[in-house]
């Protein structure tokens, strides 16, 4: 089927490939952000049917589990769409590294009961589950029930995934799990939680003797955490740290400008935010952060500048969207969906944007 374009979405590998590998077809949805994927046989080009597939949402502070499960009778995966316009989804399938298989229908099952909202068919189901009498299990299961609306229920999932700093030594979480853990801290707001999650993480890279942090965990931590007055100065401790171990990059510099300018030196922040922004100035959160420290300091004929150059060369963002609401900018998707401003800017900003260098600032992204 063609999108609401007329556009197929036909991508295939550049590697030899077997029949279970698919491609993924973008389908019209019934609202102008939303999709829905249909997962078909590369070779046979007919639905993959009950196939298991996770569908994550782009958030500031890391991806959002938004839907699991398996396809239908016509390859198609659940409908998803979100309030911010043009939000990123990633579709996940069982040939995807990191793709854990064991627990997914338990997951599965779980999440059928939340999506129907029934609470007691969901306690009921995990009560059931094999997989919660992990660590691991438990983490994933915080994340199911974080996508389906249910953070508090998720902070009391998670923190029976700790244990104490002894029992973590003896027991540790793999790599992967606790980078998990690390972002579902961040995404439920609990900057101690994640703060020692990203200690941990970087323990771990400096005993592999990694040279630059890839990720860069020290960075991450202290762009999260410069939204917590109460967290400002382990903040800086903690991008003062990326710039000794990864050296000073635009990434870096401007996590800790944005960190200066939190803590009142407008001056020192705005110097490195400006370096930053000369460097990616097609970043989005670059772009949203060097804006917001300019209009709060006075300058917003300079902010305005920068955003308009920004609308102009299609940049945009969940940090951005967040920076311009926050101020009023009338930007053309802010328009009703299916408004003349908003296909105007989908049509000229249909290209792929220029793909940033370095991969490894993590600044607001999960790992």
């Amino acid at each position: 089927m063609t999108d609401a374009q007329g556009r197929t979405a036909w991508i295939w590998t550049d590697t030899d490939h077997l029949a279970r590998d698919f491609t993924l077809v973008r389908l019209a949805g019934d609202n102008s952000w939303g999709q829905v994927f249909q997962l078909s046989s590369s070779f046979e080009n007919e639905p993959l049917t009950r196939y298991p597939y996770r569908i994550g949402l782009h958030q500031r502070w890391g991806e959002l589990l938004v839907d699991l499960g398996y396809t239908t009778a016509q390859g198609n995966t659940a409908y998803v769409s979100d309030a911010m316009p043009a939000a990123s989804l990633n579709l996940y399938t069982s040939s995807d590294s990191g793709f854990e298989l064991d627990c997914f229908p338990e997951l599965n099952a779980v999440n059928l009961e939340l999506v129907r909202r029934d609470l007691d068919a969901a306690r009921a189901q995990i009560a059931a589950m094999r997989c919660a009498d992990t660590r691991a299990g438990k983490v994933a299961l915080a994340a199911v029930l974080l996508g389906a609306g249910q953070p508090d229920w998720a902070r009391r999932t998670l923190a029976d995934a700790s244990a104490p700093a002894w029992i973590e030594r003896l027991s540790p979480l793999d790599d992967a799990t606790l980078a998990e853990r690390y972002t579902l801290h961040k995404l439920l707001g609990m900057p101690g939680e994640a703060l020692a999650d990203a200690v941990e993480l970087q323990r771990r890279q400096a005993r592999n003797a990694a040279t630059r942090p890839d990720p860069d965990y020290a960075n991450s931590i202290a762009y999260y955490l410069a939204d917590f007055p109460d967290y400002l100065a382990q903040a800086e401790a903690q991008a003062r740290r990326s710039i000794r171990t990864a050296g000073l990059r635009p990434y870096n510099g401007a996590t800790l400008g944005w960190i200066l300018v939190q803590r009142g030196d407008s001056a020192g922040g705005l110097a490195l935010l400006r370096r930053g922004y000369a460097d990616w100035p097609r970043e989005e959160e670059m772009v949203a952060d060097y804006g917001l420290a300019l209009w709060n300091d006075g300058q917003q004929a300079l902010a305005r500048r920068i955003w308009d150059q920004a609308e102009a060369q299609c940049v945009w963002g969940r940090r951005l969207y967040d920076a311009l609401r926050a101020v009023d900018y009338p930007h053309p998707l802010f328009h009703p969906s299916d408004s003349e401003p908003v296909r105007a800017y989908q049509r000229r900003c249909a290209k792929p944007p220029p793909q940033i260098r370095d991969k490894r600032h993590l600044r607001g992204a999960a790992a």
